[in-house]
C-alpha cells in the first residue's frame, strides 16, 4: 500500500491509526530520533526496498510512549544522513522522498522508501551483508531460500516447463487426458489436426526428445503430482472454536493432493463444509440464506493460489495454506505477484502469469464438477470482486510480500430473526450498507465502534471507514463521542430504548440463533484498542490462555487468538515490560517463542 504523506493531516490521520493499534504496522515504522539518527534504520530501509510498494519510516515518534511527537534531533542533518546511507551502506542504493513537517508542536521527518526494482532485490546492509524483508511490524532476516526466490524473480520464471524425469504419459489421469485431448481440439483449428502425442508436446504437457511430462502438465494432469512434488499441496485447517478443547491448535485439518483439479474441488467442498448460511439484504430490503463466503469467489481465489504459486526449487519445501477462522478466509501461497502490483489486480485487463505453461494447460483442464480450472483470462480478480460485491461484502485484503502471496476475505456476523425485525422497523436501516446494517446491529447489543474496530472487523482504509461510520451518524442510529482519532460511535439511547427486553446482551458477531448447516464458529466481539487500562487486559489475558499451553511466536498468537497482528504484538512488549511472559529468541526473529511467567 503507497502512503504519501504531504499534509500535517495527513501524517496526523497516520499516527491516529498507529496510536488505536498500539504498533508500527508493515507499511509504517517510526523511529525516535530525538537524540541523533537511530542505529536501526538500515534493517528497516533494506526491508521497505525489498517489500512490494516500499514503506514509510516517520523520525520524531517514540512508540514506547504510545507514538509521542518528540520530535527529531535536526530534520536536515537526518535527512542528509539517510541519503548517505542509503547510497553507501546499501546494495543496491535506495531512493526515497522526504517531508519535514510539523506536528504537534515539534519538527518531524516522514520518509517514503521505495521498492527496488525486481533485477535489485535483494537490498542488503553491506556492513552485515544481510538483506531483509518486513513482516507485521518488524524487521526480517531473509533466508537462504527466500534470497533464492528473490534471485528467481529477476527474470520470467520458467519452473513449469522444467521436465520431471521418470515420468511418461502414462503417469496422466485417463479420464482428465480424455477430457483435455477434446477441448484442446475444440479450441484450436490447429490443434484439431494433430495427434494426442503433438498435442501433448505442441501445449507443453510433454517436453524434450524423450517427451517426458513438464511439470505443468503432471501438476494440471498428474495421477498423483506428490509423488514427484510432495509438498505441492493444500494444508488446510480451521481455527479453534471456544467449545474445542484446551491446548487445540486447530479443527478439521486437511492435506489435499491429487492433480490440481482435484484439489480445487476437494477444497472448495471443505470450504463449505466448515462454514455456514448468513443472512443477508438484498436490494428489495429482503433477507436471505446465502453461503458465508460466495462459492464464484472461493473457487477462483483456490484457483488463483494453485495455478499461480512458486513452484521453483527453493519454493517446492512450501504448501499453499487455507485456513479458516472465525472472522475471515485466509489463502497463501508461495510465490508474490508476477508482472503485476496488488493495486493493479482485478483493474487490468492484461494477464501476467508467473507459470505461463500451467496456466495455458489449466484452460482445457476441467475440473470434476465440468467447470474449467481457468475460466478465461484475466478474469479471476474481477469474478471475485463482482461476486463479494453481489453478496454485500467488502473485498478481499491482498498482501504481496513478494516471496509469498496472501489473500484474506472478511466474513459477516449471522443476524438472528430478532436482530431483523428490529432493523425491519427501523426506516433508515433500508439505506444502509450491508456492513452498516450489521455494525448497527452489534450497537443494539451493546457494541461500540471506533475507526479502528470497524475497519478490522469490515476490513478497508481508514478514509471508507471513516465514510460509513459517518454515514450511520447522519442517518440518525448512532452518535458519535469524542475528538477525531478517538471517537466512538454508539447506538442513540432513543435506538437503545426500542430493544425488547429479552434481546439478547451478546453482540451478533460474537454468537447467532441462527441455525447454520455446521457448528457455527464463534466471532470475538471487537475491543477498542487502547494504551491502558480495560482494552489492554483484554487481549493480555487473551494471550496468556493460550500460552498455558506452551510456547508460540506472534504469528501463532495471531491465528490462535483472532487478534491482529498489531494487537499481538503491542500486548506482548506490554506484557514483557509487566513481567508476564519472557522472549525465548531474540527480537525480530521469526523462529524467537514466548512464554508466559506463572
Amino acid at each position: 500500500m503507497y502512503i504519501s504523506i504531504v499534509h500535517v493531516e495527513e501524517l496526523a490521520s497516520l499516527v491516529s491509526d498507529l496510536r488505536q493499534e498500539g504498533s508500527d504496522t508493515p507499511e509504517v515504522e517510526v523511529k525516535r530520533a530525538a537524540g541523533g539518527f537511530p542505529d536501526s534504520v538500515l534493517p528497516t530501509v533494506s526491508a521497505f526496498a525489498n517489500t512490494p510498494g516500499g514503506g514509510t519510516i516517520v523520525f520524531g515518534l517514540d512508540e514506547r510512549s504510545g507514538f509521542a511527537a518528540v520530535g527529531v534531533y535536526d530534520a536536515a542533518a537526518c535527512k542528509a544522513t539517510l541519503a548517505t546511507k542509503a547510497r553507501q551502506a546499501l546494495d543496491p542504493p535506495v531512493t526515497f522522498e522526504a517531508w519535514d513537517l510539523t506536528f504537534e508542536g515539534v519538527a518531524v521527518l516522514v520518509v517514503k522508501i521505495h521498492e527496488q526494482p525486481a533485477h535489485g532485490k535483494p537490498c542488503r546492509v553491506l556492513s552485515s551483508g544481510k538483506a531483509y524483508l518486513r513482516s507485521y511490524d518488524g524487521d526480517y532476516e531473509l533466508s537462504q531460500v527466500e534470497e533464492q526466490a528473490f534471485v528467481a524473480n529477476r527474470s520470467t520464471p520458467v519452473f513449469d516447463q522444467q521436465p520431471v524425469p521418470g515420468t511418461t504419459t502414462a503417469d496422466l489421469r485417463a479420464d482428465l487426458l480424455a477430457s483435455y485431448l477434446t477441448s484442446c481440439r475444440a479450441s484450436s483449428t490447429a490443434l484439431g489436426a494433430m495427434s494426442d502425442e503433438q498435442i501433448l508436446y505442441r501445449t507443453g504437457v510433454t517436453t524434450g526428445t524423450d517427451r517426458v511430462l513438464s511439470l505443468a502438465g503432471l501438476l494440471a494432469l498428474g495421477t498423483y503430482p506428490q509423488q514427484h512434488v510432495p509438498n505441492c499441496v493444500i494444508q488446510a485447517s480451521v481455527a479453534p472454536r471456544s467449545s474445542d478443547p484446551a491446548g487445540t491448535r486447530a479443527a478439521d485439518v486437511r492435506r489435499f493432493d491429487g492433480p490440481l483439479p482435484l484439489m480445487l474441488d476437494e477444497a472448495l467442498r471443505w470450504v463449505q463444509r466448515n462454514t455456514r448460511t448468513r443472512v443477508r439484504f438484498g436490494i428489495d430490503g429482503q433477507a436471505r440464506d446465502e453461503p458465508e463466503f460466495p462459492v464464484e469467489a472461493v473457487r477462483e481465489l483456490l484457483s488463483n493460489a494453485l495455478i499461480h504459486r512458486d513452484v521453483g526449487p527453493y519454493a517446492l519445501t512450501q504448501a499453499i495454506t487455507l485456513r479458516l477462522d472465525e472472522r475471515q478466509l485466509i489463502l497463501s501461497n508461495p510465490g508474490g505477484l508476477w508482472g503485476i502490483t496488488v493495486d493493479r489486480l482485478g483493474k487490468s485487463g492484461v494477464t501476467s502469469a508467473r507459470n505461463g505453461h500451467l496456466l495455458r494447460i489449466c484452460q482445457n483442464v476441467r475440473s470434476q464438477e465440468g467447470n474449467r480450472v481457468v475460466e478465461a483470462l484475466a478474469s479471476g480478480i474481477p469474478a471475485v470482486l463482482e461476486s463479494l460485491r453481489n453478496a454485500g461484502m467488502v473485498p478481499p485484503r491482498f498482501h504481496d510480500q513478494g516471496i509469498s502471496f496472501t489473500v484474506a476475505v472478511p466474513n459477516h456476523a449471522l443476524l438472528a430473526a430478532d436482530d431483523l425485525t428490529w432493523l425491519a422497523a427501523l426506516p433508515a436501516a433500508a439505506s444502509l450498507s450491508d456492513r452498516q446494517r450489521h455494525a448497527l446491529v452489534a450497537m443494539r447489543h451493546g457494541q461500540t465502534w471506533t475507526n479502528q474496530t470497524f475497519r478490522e472487523t469490515f476490513p478497508m482504509d481508514s478514509r471508507e471507514a471513516r465514510t460509513e461510520l459517518a454515514g450511520l451518524v447522519e442517518a440518525g442510529v448512532a452518535t458519535a463521542e469524542g475528538e477525531r482519532g478517538q471517537r466512538i460511535y454508539r447506538l442513540p439511547d432513543a435506538l437503545t430504548g426500542q430493544q425488547d427486553a429479552g434481546s439478547r446482551t451478546t453482540s451478533p458477531l460474537t454468537s447467532s440463533t441462527h441455525e447454520p448447516h455446521v457448528a457455527p464458529r464463534t466471532q470475538p466481539q471487537p475491543t477498542i484498542v487502547n494504551n491502558t487500562g480495560a482494552g489492554r487486559r483484554i487481549h493480555w489475558e487473551t494471550i496468556k490462555r493460550q500460552l498455558q499451553t506452551g510456547e508460540k511466536s506472534a504469528s501463532e498468537l495471531v491465528i490462535a487468538t483472532g487478534l491482529t497482528a498489531r494487537q499481538v504484538q503491542y500486548a506482548l512488549q506490554q506484557m514483557r515490560e509487566a513481567g508476564l511472559v519472557v522472549l525465548v529468541g531474540s527480537q525480530g526473529r521469526r523462529e524467537s517463542r514466548y512464554r508466559a511467567i506463572p
